[in-house]
């Protein structure tokens, strides 16, 4: 992210570079409320491939599913080209987050 960020930085010219350090002097609000318009622009987007067969989505179709999950720091999306898609990543979900748990007491049993 760094070599991309000094990149943009390259693109500014003295004013917009000053008009920016001023705003990070004086609690870089502007640029705060720049960021969060284009983070809310991200979250809007949907993916442009299914998450589960990786056909391209189509984004006037109706049949088009988008699912947003996680924990409320660190949020994941995907999207799925069908409700067949949609149903196996969350069989798929469902058994990733089962397995930890047999792991962990089978573990527990072979130490005692």
């Amino acid at each position: 992210m760094t070599r991309r960020f000094e990149e943009m930085l390259d693109i500014l010219d003295y004013n917009e570079l000053m008009r920016c350090k001023n705003d990070l002097d004086s609690g870089a609000i502007t640029l705060k409320k720049l960021l969060e318009e284009n983070i809310k622009k991200k979250l809007k987007e949907h993916e442009k491939t299914c998450a589960t067969c990786s056909s391209d989505l189509n984004f006037y179709k109706s049949s088009n599913y988008t699912l947003v999950f996680g924990p409320d720091d660190f949020k994941k999306k995907a999207s799925f080209c069908g409700l067949d898609c949609l149903g196996y990543f969350i069989i798929k979900l469902k058994e990733m987050k089962e397995r930890p748990k047999e792991d962990n007491v089978s573990n527990r049993d072979s130490f005692f």
